[in-house]
C-alpha cells in the first residue's frame, strides 16, 4: 500500500508541473517594423529562448534606409534569468543605445532577490529593492503571462537606468486589430512610468497567448510604433 501510495503522490506532482508552468510565454521568434508618422524607420527582431530552467530574452532594434544612414541609431536590450515556482526572474538585464551622437549603456545584476548592481551611463550604482522587481524588458513577457493567467496587476517595481521605477498599467478594454491582412483580438494596455512623460500602449493578442502584435511609444507628443510583420512560437 506504502509504495502505491508513493506512486499516486508521482503521478498527482507530474500532473500539476504542466499547469504549474502553462501560463508562462511560448518561445518564439518575431519581427516587427517600426515607423514613425507612418514612415518606416527600422526594424525590430524579438527572441525567446529556454535551456533547462533558464531563459534568454534579446530583443534589437535598428534603422534601416535614409534613417541608418542619418543616424546609425541601434538599441540592443537583453534580459537573462531563470524559471522560479512557474515565473520568470530576471538574473541579469543589458540596455545598449548607440547612435552617431550617443554610446550609453544600462548592465544590472541581482545579486540577490532585493539588492541589484549596474553601471548606467559610466556610473556605477548599487540599489536596495524590494522583492520582485524586474527589469524593463522581461516585463513585457510577466505582462504576457498574467494576462494569460488572468491575473491583473496594476503596477510593477523596476530598475530602470540606475534607479527604481513604478510601471503602471491601465487596460483599455479589447479591441479587435487588423495587420497584414489578419484580425487579432486584443487586450489594450497603456504603460506609465513614474517620473516621466513617457506612455507606451501595448496590443496583446489572446489568440497568440497576448503577445504583443502593436507597440507604440508616446514621449510627450513624439510617437513611434512598432507593428508585427512575423510570428513563430516553438
Amino acid at each position: 500500500m506504502r509504495f502505491k501510495a508513493q506512486n499516486i503522490i508521482l503521478i498527482f506532482l507530474a500532473l500539476l508541473v504542466p499547469q504549474l508552468h502553462a501560463g508562462l510565454p511560448n518561445a518564439f521568434n518575431a519581427s516587427y517594423s517600426v515607423e514613425k508618422s507612418g514612415l518606416a524607420l527600422g526594424t525590430m527582431q524579438s527572441s525567446l529562448k529556454y535551456t533547462g530552467k533558464q531563459y534568454s530574452y534579446h530583443k534589437i532594434t535598428k534603422a534601416t534606409g535614409l534613417a541608418a544612414l542619418l543616424s546609425g541609431d541601434r538599441l540592443t536590450e537583453n534580459s537573462d534569468g531563470k524559471i522560479q515556482a512557474g515565473r520568470l526572474v530576471s538574473n541579469r538585464y543589458l540596455r545598449h543605445h548607440k547612435n552617431k551622437k550617443k554610446n550609453k549603456r544600462d548592465q544590472f545584476s541581482f545579486t540577490n532577490r532585493t539588492t541589484v548592481k549596474g553601471r548606467y551611463d559610466n556610473q556605477s550604482y548599487n540599489l536596495n529593492v524590494p522583492n520582485k522587481t524586474t527589469d524593463p524588458t522581461l516585463l513585457e513577457l510577466q505582462l504576457m503571462q498574467d494576462f494569460a493567467e488572468n491575473r491583473r496587476y496594476k503596477q510593477y517595481t523596476v530598475v530602470d537606468r540606475g534607479q527604481i521605477k513604478h510601471y503602471s498599467f491601465k487596460n483599455l478594454g479589447t479591441v479587435t486589430l487588423k495587420l497584414l491582412d489578419k484580425a487579432y483580438v486584443c487586450e489594450k494596455v497603456r504603460i506609465s512610468r513614474s517620473n516621466s512623460h513617457t506612455k507606451t500602449t501595448l496590443w496583446l493578442a489572446k489568440k497568440l497567448n497576448y503577445f504583443p502584435v502593436r507597440i507604440q511609444h508616446d514621449d510627450d507628443g513624439d510617437i513611434l510604433e512598432a507593428k508585427l510583420t512575423s510570428y513563430t512560437s516553438h
